[in-house]
């Protein structure tokens, strides 16, 4: 007999009841690296990087970690929107005082930093889970904040910082958003990809839940985001450059505000990436000659000659 339990949507009690489980165990694994980290499982939120955000104004500047069963307002890079039912995808921040400003790349380095960790995190829990599940290739990542599978969107990475009030002289409210497709029904369009959540019908092994995810993702993203602060991204240059999906190709650059592909505009600029910098910049070579881009000066897509 076939078992279709696998398949039905999770009640909004048994997703927190996952996540309050894995919250033990991100707990368990991050506590001897930061003592003063504090989990909290939300039933239904806006946005957890607004949240975590409008905490540190208020002087609540302690390591924060933050996931909610259900984000009703989630938001992506430039404002755009990350809307999904309970259980089809995870949404959790971190809050992070830091020095951002004194570490090469700043912010923009950070966004790739916190992917890899997200990638490498993913890609570790997943082998260890039954053949169904396992990827034959590494999940991917796109310049500056997007996790790749299968040549579309898994997820993303939203940074946000600010001053904070009790920070001392030079350090800033950091906030990590994460947002990822988990189940079958998460993916809003055909460009977005989706985890293996639920193996083929016909078998009896059970899906992979949120809690099971997020108990992944947490403690490599706090240890990266650690390491960063100290190191910057230059460490992590090469591990990133092996799962960079634009590297060796041609990209359309839209460096104009207001215009992006989207908006069916074409690109300002084309050209050949060649990667990553140091700091986290995107290198492009162009008919101007290679050039440097950061987060927030220009977006890119692969461009078909």
């Amino acid at each position: 007999m076939r078992d279709t339990t696998a398949h039905l949507a999770p009640t909004l009690d048994a997703i927190q009841a996952d996540l309050n489980a894995a919250a033990e165990r991100i707990w368990e694994a991050s506590s001897p690296g930061c003592p003063s980290l504090s989990i909290e499982v939300l039933p239904t939120i806006g946005s957890t990087n607004t949240e975590l955000m409008a905490r540190g104004r208020r002087g609540d500047t302690s390591p924060s970690l933050l996931v909610a069963c259900h984000q009703t307002a989630g938001r992506g890079r430039q404002g755009r929107n990350w809307q999904a039912s309970p259980g089809d995808s995870l949404t959790f921040s971190l809050g992070w005082p830091m020095r951002l400003d004194e570490v090469p790349g700043g912010g923009s380095a950070l966004s790739l930093a916190a992917g890899l960790a997200v990638a490498q995190a993913l890609d570790k829990g997943l082998q260890t889970l039954p053949a169904p599940f396992r990827r034959p290739s590494p999940i991917g990542l796109k310049w500056p904040n997007d996790l790749w599978l299968d040549g579309r969107k898994l997820g993303g990475i939203l940074i946000e910082a600010s001053p904070a009030l009790g920070l001392s002289e030079g350090q800033r409210w950091v906030v990590i958003g994460v947002g990822l497709n988990v189940r079958d029904v998460a993916a809003p369009s055909a460009s977005s990809a989706l985890l293996p959540t639920s193996p083929n019908q016909g078998t009896d092994i059970t899906p992979i839940t949120v809690g099971q995810i997020w108990s992944w993702l947490a403690p490599s993203l706090i240890q990266h985001v650690q390491a960063f602060a100290t190191q910057g991204f230059a460490p992590l240059q090469d591990a990133y450059s092996q799962r960079d999906v634009l590297s060796g190709q041609q990209v359309g650059l839209w460096t104009t505000p207001g215009q992006g592909p989207a908006d069916g505009h074409a690109p300002s600029q084309t050209g050949l990436c060649k990667g990553v910098s140091e700091t986290g910049a995107l290198l492009v070579h162009t008919d101007a000659g290679c050039q440097s881009w950061t987060t927030g000066e220009v977006s890119v897509r692969l461009h078909p000659t």
